[in-house]
């Protein structure tokens, strides 16, 4: 059986040895609601005996979620990215998620803030000027906190669109977005020269400018946040314009274009992600190099949905631990394999028209590439297009991931941007995504909030 069947076998059973409803009637009464939802949908998996991802939920008091902080956020992930429970087992509908998110966070967030003393109107433009520029304030910006004004939300938002309006702005994306996103690795990814003679240091580069020149202009625009991965342009020149196939581009300068179709549409359609989620060079699984929507799946569930990749079991073969071929990942039979994997990489399959470099393709080894899969809730999807719709259903868990990263850059730096976020901050971020949820998640929005905060504040 392939994963696929397991997934659609999984669908249609219930564990017999579950001992509780898959249509469990909550009461009213939030708190009954957390604790019969827990009882009903986690207890079985994460109990004393079997403890699955070391979580013990009848140990835990669902009346009482901020006593265990650390825990409780890991569920309140979990849930907002609808990843739990795993396939082949009951789940919630779709209310009940809604409530169960919102009871958990509500409750998480009673938590009292620590009391913070912050600095005064000098430290914070020094602070928002590294934070958006990786410089230092210029006149306006001084000026305004000379008088002493800065302090102000109304004046700080001002100044926050003034500065990401600028050119300088560049600083925030060599600052954090390269880090997050891994533009660095497209300089030294081995590539065998053989299968790959185009990979050559100038596509490398023209890789990583489009993004950078992308996200930039997403920046300077003060777009919503999730139009990283909906924007139907891109910027290229025309090395890149030939590689993706876009024609009537001539020069090396780069100029935006608008795409034809969805399928290439944000973030997704790039190959700066395409090809550092692939493997160009021989591997000992295979005999030439292969995309891997494993990979690619672990990128969307880090990046997209914020959710943390389990570590694969201690006995597995060596094969099973690495980064998972195309050729090999629709062929596992094993169901301690499967119970898992069913669980994330069928995200990657919608992105197999995407070759290793990045091109588009309809054909592998001249059979008809198979794009469909299935999200771990059912909901299935075909191809990039559908791919990205059914992740922007879940767009909450990536305005959080994407507010707790920016958060975690604005407080530590680059050092802090791929640590775990502490439970004590979520608070703090989800207050910044409260209030930008009125102005439609712009960049501004969110960082006018984050900049507002007090731990961005606080004095050193």
């Amino acid at each position: 059986m392939t994963i696929r069947d397991g997934m659609k076998a999984g669908r249609a059973l219930l564990l017999t040895s579950f001992l509780f409803s898959p249509t469990a009637v909550f009461p009213q009464s939030s708190s009954s609601n957390l604790s019969s939802a827990v009882s009903a949908y986690c207890v079985p998996c994460h109990n004393a005996r079997l403890a699955e991802s070391k979580i013990s939920f009848d140990a835990l008091d669902a009346r009482r979620p901020w006593a265990d902080a650390d825990t409780w956020e890991r569920v309140l992930r979990q849930l907002r990215a609808r990843t739990m429970p795993p396939t082949e087992n009951p789940r919630p509908d779709s209310k009940t998620y809604e409530a169960l998110v919102s009871e958990v966070a509500s409750s998480l967030d009673q938590r009292a803030p620590a009391a913070l003393q912050r600095g005064n109107d000098l430290e914070l433009a020094a602070r928002l000027a590294k934070l958006l520029w990786s410089g230092a304030p210029d006149a306006a910006l001084l000026d305004v906190a000379k008088r002493r004004r800065l302090h102000d939300p109304g004046v700080l938002e001002t100044q926050v669109r003034r500065m990401l309006a600028d050119a300088k702005v560049a600083g925030l994306v060599n600052g954090f977005f390269n880090n997050w996103l891994g533009l660095d690795q497209l300089a030294t990814m081995p590539a065998d020269p053989a299968a790959f003679p185009e990979f050559d240091p100038q596509l490398r580069q023209a890789l990583r400018r489009e993004t950078e020149l992308f996200v930039e202009s997403q920046l300077r625009e003060d777009r919503p946040a999730v139009e990283l991965w909906t924007a139907n342009y891109t910027y290229v020149n025309d090395r890149l314009a030939r590689h993706y196939g876009i024609p009537n581009i001539t020069g090396p300068e780069f100029r935006r274009v608008t795409l034809d179709g969805t399928e290439r549409a944000g973030l997704l359609g790039q190959g700066s992600f395409l090809i550092t989620t692939s493997v160009l060079t021989r591997h000992e699984a295979v005999d030439g190099p292969s995309t891997s929507p494993a990979a690619r799946s672990k990128w969307i569930r880090i990046h997209f949905l914020g959710i943390p990749m389990r570590h694969p079991l201690p006995n597995l073969p060596q094969l099973q631990k690495g980064i998972l071929l195309s050729a090999q990942l629709r062929e596992l039979q094993d169901p301690s394999c499967t119970s898992c994997h069913s669980n994330f990489f069928p995200i990657g399959y919608a992105l197999e028209n995407f070759d290793p470099l990045g091109r588009w393709r309809t054909e592998a080894d001249d059979e008809p590439i198979d794009v469909s899969g299935t999200l771990v809730d059912g909901t299935e999807f075909s191809g990039p297009a559908e791919l990205r719709r059914v992740l922007l259903e879940r767009s909450d868990a990536f305005l959080t991931t994407i507010t707790e990263r920016l958060l975690a850059y604005a407080v530590g730096g680059n050092a802090g941007v791929s640590q775990p976020t502490p439970a004590e901050r979520m608070p703090a971020v989800r207050a910044v995504l409260r209030e930008a949820g009125m102005k439609h998640y712009t960049w501004s929005s969110l960082f006018a909030g984050i900049a507002g905060s007090a731990l961005f504040q606080a004095s050193e």
